[in-house]
């Protein structure tokens, strides 16, 4: 069983005026109803056959019970075919045995007759049966008589029900369908019993994820769960709804914070913008090249800032557009080193670039792969102090003994490493997600908007690759990618 809670905090009270209340005995009656009638069809059906079989079976026995008793009957009918050949003085035979008071039988109101082989009854019966075909389920429960290994005849049993069956055959007949009138309502009340507790085992858990579904789509922050007590198909609904409420709740979280880092990333330049503006509209600062440029680096950075949202929002959804094509990745990567060479510089940092003179050419979108090796060299050299190494590395999975896994193909790995400060284990699991930084004041004096770690991601995985990072505190960090065979060039 599950139990729907409130979802929500603050919101919880408007979910709860919005959503109507499930409509009460909707499923459970009809459940009800169903195992009902279920039930009932089965007992009616049970019954009737029940009352049939009986019936017939009651009469084959008395049939069966008749024939039995004429045993002797039949020898003697017998030993005439075989000293005759045929049955013309038969009925003197018959008439013998009902003036000795045993024609009827067990029961009473029976008749014997005697049918030839072809199944035509030539004595026992009133005159005007006799010469027509006997009955064929008669003949089949008849006493076959037999001469010299040959069916010569038959003799059958048949019975006048009305005045056959005396009273203690009647009183059988009425204990039967007692019982099975009794059993039927015993059936009955058991599976009302039984269908109501399962339609309701049934009906409410489901009434109560309907209940909470109203209240998330009511606009209610899914922050609790239903409780889940069953393995059955209802226990995994309510696991799978514990799944999306969760998921509903980290995507809402997600949705807030990425605002107020956004509304964060925006203000610093436009801060800056409206300063130098109002300025120059005080005259506090001449309208010249050296304070407009000011202004136009800031308006350069909201335009990275927007078009890196706007990457990042495409390649989530999954409608960036890749222009692939023939690419050298050594090439590529020591082109990308290359450009960090005045950086390396400035800051007396090592730069060093190696890539596997044997990595052959693939079909890979240069730009976008550019975009990864530049966000993830900045972020290197953001992070190493002076004095300090940064590290990209190309090879084959096949060719870095470090890179191999078994069940995967061949493959392109980049590593770019440095001997910054390292990531902080609790921190590793956040480092690509969107505006994460490891300054916690968010301050801009180290650089970087946040999204460099979380486009990279996406990029590579519009490749169908993976990234990935390593991290030691106070030894330094190793970001990389790789890339499957199946981009290599045809």
């Amino acid at each position: 069983m599950v139990r729907g809670e409130a979802l929500g905090e603050g919101g919880g009270a408007r979910g709860s005026a919005a959503a109507a209340p499930p409509p009460r005995g909707g499923l459970w009656l009809k459940l009800t109803v169903a195992f009902l009638s279920v039930a009932l069809l089965a007992v009616v059906l049970v019954a009737v056959l029940a009352n049939r079989v009986t019936t017939a079976e009651f009469r084959h026995y008395m049939v069966r019970g008749q024939l039995t008793d004429a045993q002797e009957l039949a020898r003697r009918l017998e030993s005439y075919y075989a000293a005759n050949g045929d049955w013309d003085g038969a009925a003197a035979i018959l008439g013998e045995r009902r003036g000795e008071g045993r024609g009827a039988g067990r029961g009473g109101g029976g008749q014997l007759y005697l049918a030839d082989a072809n199944g035509r009854i030539v004595a026992g019966a009133a005159s005007g049966g006799l010469g027509q075909q006997a009955d064929e389920e008669a003949l089949a429960d008849g006493l076959a008589l037999e001469v010299g290994g040959e069916r010569v005849g038959t003799i059958v049993a048949s019975y006048d029900w009305e005045s056959a069956f005396g009273y203690i055959e009647e009183e059988y007949l009425a204990r039967v369908n007692r019982a099975l009138l009794w059993g039927a309502l015993g059936a009955v009340g058991a599976a009302l019993l039984l269908g109501t507790f399962l339609a309701w085992r049934i009906a409410t858990p489901i009434r109560q994820l309907t209940s909470a579904a109203e209240q998330i789509a009511a606009g209610s922050s899914p922050t609790s769960r239903v409780a889940i007590r069953t393995r059955d198909e209802i226990g995994q609904l309510a696991a799978s709804f514990d799944r999306m409420a969760g998921s509903l709740a980290q995507a809402d979280e997600r949705r807030r914070r990425m605002t107020a880092d956004i509304a964060h990333e925006l203000r610093t330049p436009l801060s800056v913008i409206q300063g130098q503006v109002e300025a120059i509209q005080d005259g506090v600062f001449p309208a010249d090249p050296q304070h407009l440029a000011h202004i136009h680096d800031e308006v350069l950075l909201l335009n990275r800032l927007v078009e890196d949202l706007r990457t990042l929002a495409l390649a989530e959804a999954g409608h960036l557009q890749l222009q692939k094509g023939p690419v050298d990745p050594a090439a590529l990567v020591a082109r990308v080193g290359a450009s960090f060479s005045p950086l390396a510089g400035e800051k007396t940092v090592e730069l060093e670039v190696d890539a596997a003179p044997d990595i052959p050419r693939m079909m890979l979108d240069a730009h976008r792969i550019e975009q990864v090796l530049t966000n993830l060299l900045a972020n290197a050299f953001r992070h190493t102090p002076e004095g300090g190494r940064v590290v990209v590395r190309a090879s084959l999975r096949s060719d870095d003994p470090g890179q191999r896994s078994e069940g995967r193909s061949e493959g392109l790995v980049v590593q770019v490493c440095d001997t910054g400060s390292g990531i902080p284990a609790s921190d590793l699991p956040y480092v690509f997600d969107r505006f994460w930084r490891g300054d916690k004041s968010r301050s801009r004096d180290r650089g970087g908007a946040g999204l460099g770690l979380a486009i990279a991601r996406q990029l590579v995985e519009a490749h169908d690759g993976r990234i990935w990072v390593e991290s030691a505190p106070g030894e330094g960090t190793c970001f990389a990618f790789e890339l499957p065979i199946v981009s290599r060039e045809a």
